[in-house]
C-alpha cells in the first residue's frame, strides 16, 4: 500500500526554514511544526532540487513529438500546463515543460516519518489514537525509500514505465561501498505530482556502523541523489530506516 503524502510539503518546508526538531518533545504530543519537519526536513528526510532534461540520452538531441508527455494516444497531460508541441511533428516549446523540480527524499518505512504521516491524518480526519496507530502500522521486510514531488508528466508513458526504469537503475550505498539495489517500485499519480516509493530489501540490514548510506535513482530524465547519516537516524535507541 503506498504511503500517504501531505499536500503542498516542498513549500512548508521552506517556511519552516531553521527551525529546529525538538526530540525532547515525544510522540504523539508533537506540533504542527515538528510533524511536517519531521517529513521534510530532518534526518530521514531531505529537499532536492533536480534538474529536468527532456533529451535523448544517447544523442542528447531533442525528443520527439511522441515522446513528450500529452502528445501520444495515452492519458493527457494536465490542463494547466498547457500542450507540450505545437503540432504534429513541431519542436516542444521548452516553456511547457518544467526544468527543474523540487523533490523530498525521504525515509517512508523509518518510524517517525510513519508516526509524523499518521498524526498528520488524525488531526486532519479527527480520528482516534486507534485509528492513528493503525495508519503507523508495523515494521516491512523492505527499507522504502520516497521520491515525492516529482512532476506527473515524467510519467507521460505510464507509471509503469517509470518504476521499471527507476527499479532498474536505484540503489543505497554505504560508505564502505557495500551496495543494496532496488528489490521494486511503487509509483502514484496525485493530481500534478508523482510519488515513486523504492522498496530495498533487508537481507543484510544496515548498522550505525556503517556510517553514512546514499541513496541514487535515476529516472532517465533526472536524477536523484541524496546521503543520510546513519548516526544521526537512531530513534527509541534503535536505527530507524
Amino acid at each position: 500500500m503506498l504511503y500517504r503524502a501531505i499536500p503542498s510539503l516542498v513549500a512548508i518546508a521552506f517556511a519552516l526554514a531553521g527551525f529546529a526538531f525538538d526530540r525532547k518533545t515525544e510522540f504523539p504530543d508533537w506540533d504542527e511544526r515538528t510533524v511536517i519537519r519531521m517529513v521534510t526536513d530532518s534526518a530521514w528526510a531531505k529537499v532536492k532540487t533536480v534538474k529536468i532534461e527532456w533529451l535523448k540520452k544517447e544523442d542528447r538531441l531533442p525528443i520527439s513529438y511522441k515522446d513528450v508527455p500529452g502528445a501520444d494516444k495515452g492519458k493527457p497531460i494536465p490542463d494547466s500546463y498547457g500542450s507540450p508541441v505545437g503540432g504534429v511533428g513541431s519542436k516542444p516549446r521548452a516553456a511547457q515543460l518544467p526544468d527543474r523540480a523540487e523533490v523530498i527524499v525521504r525515509w517512508a518505512s523509518a518510524l517517525p516519518v510513519r508516526q509524523a504521516k499518521a498524526l498528520f491524518r488524525q488531526r486532519e480526519q479527527k480520528a482516534s489514537a486507534e485509528k492513528r496507530n493503525e495508519w503507523i502500522g508495523v515494521p516491512g521486510a523492505d527499507y522504502v525509500v520516497e521520491v515525492y514531488g516529482v512532476p506527473a508528466l515524467v510519467a507521460h508513458q505510464g507509471t509503469g514505465t517509470v518504476e521499471s526504469l527507476v527499479r532498474q537503475g536505484a540503489w543505497l550505498q554505504t560508505r564502505s561501498g557495500r551496495k543494496i539495489a532496488a528489490s521494486r517500485v511503487e509509483s502514484e499519480v496525485n493530481g500534478l505530482e508523482l510519488t515513486v516509493l523504492v522498496h530495498f530489501a533487508k537481507t543484510n540490514p544496515l548498522q550505525v556502523s556503517d556510517g553514512d548510506v546514499e541513496f541514487f535513482a535515476d529516472f532517465q530524465l533526472f536524477q536523484v541523489r541524496e546521503k543520510f547519516k546513519l548516526s544521526s537516524m537512531v530513534y527509541l535507541n534503535h536505527l530507524e530506516l
